[in-house]
């Protein structure tokens, strides 16, 4: 009986290493295609501050100050 406990373990232990050894081909295989593909959607040319020009920082409506609001003025 021991035996055929033992006999069982080593199957399943074969078992989950084989699907191990399944999982991580089928990975590495997959990587390999998607390295090998041309990427269109992540070669984005990056967006750079000097291709927009930079305006001037207008006030519209300026808050008053702390101060001013207690006192009333």
């Amino acid at each position: 009986m021991a035996k055929n406990k033992q006999q069982k373990k080593k199957e399943r232990e074969r078992r989950v290493a084989k699907k191990k050894l399944a999982a991580t081909t089928k990975r590495r295989t997959q990587e390999k295609t998607t390295k090998d593909s041309p990427k269109t959607v992540s070669n984005k040319t990056p967006f750079t501050k000097t291709s927009v020009p930079k305006t001037d920082h207008v006030v519209t409506s300026k808050k008053s100050t702390f101060t001013q609001r207690r006192s009333g003025g």
